[in-house]
């Protein structure tokens, strides 16, 4: 049994633009794949899930044929090319779609939703993950998307600086050059010792 005292509160980082989405999604991808060890734990087990939850997010968003309206997909590129001038062609985007992927691991009677997103009696049957040849399969994709991107911004690796600064002390510091006089010439005598 773990005991644990977890935050009070905590939460991802902000996305300002639906680009941005599938950005975190490919780099939470790629860092789960990165962390990815054969050991048997639970923190193991934790970076298997984060894999399979960011596999299965990309490849419904590159493959799955019949979006939800507020899902982000590939097949509907305004969510994320807002400005048509940089919307990338039809021709680009259907190189993107990936139904195959979509085909493969969630159409199939042990889905990642299956193992994952519920709790299925299916559970109870073991199941291996090839983990690198489906990273194989989304590496190049996902560096396709990328590019076609007009902004690659990713707030959350470069956190945005404060726009107000508070400043402690005097505004501006100088060095004092002090006016050297002879002591004599101000009444003074210097002893030698």
């Amino acid at each position: 049994m773990f005991i644990m005292t977890p935050p009070v509160e905590i939460s991802r980082p902000s996305k300002f633009t639906n680009a941005q989405t599938v950005l975190y999604e490919i780099d939470m991808f790629r860092f789960a794949a990165g962390k990815l060890v054969e050991e048997n734990d639970p923190s193991s087990w934790l970076t298997l899930e984060c894999f399979l939850l960011h596999f299965r997010n990309l490849i419904e968003f590159f493959g799955k044929p019949k979006p939800r309206l507020d899902d982000l997909n590939i097949r509907t590129p305004d969510a994320i090319w807002y400005d048509a001038a940089t919307r990338p062609s039809a021709e680009q985007l259907r190189r993107l779609q990936r139904d195959d992927l979509w085909e493969k691991y969630e159409r199939v009677d042990d889905s990642i939703s299956r193992y994952l997103q519920h709790c299925t009696e299916q559970r109870v049957e073991g199941k291996n993950w090839r983990v690198r040849e489906m990273f194989e399969e989304l590496d190049a994709l996902m560096s396709d998307f990328e590019n076609l991107l007009p902004d690659k911004t990713r707030p959350w690796l470069n956190p945005s600086k404060p726009s107000a600064r508070v400043i402690v002390g005097p505004v501006s510091l100088t060095t004092a050059t002090p006016n050297m006089m002879p002591a004599a010439s101000i009444g003074l005598t210097i002893s030698k010792k």
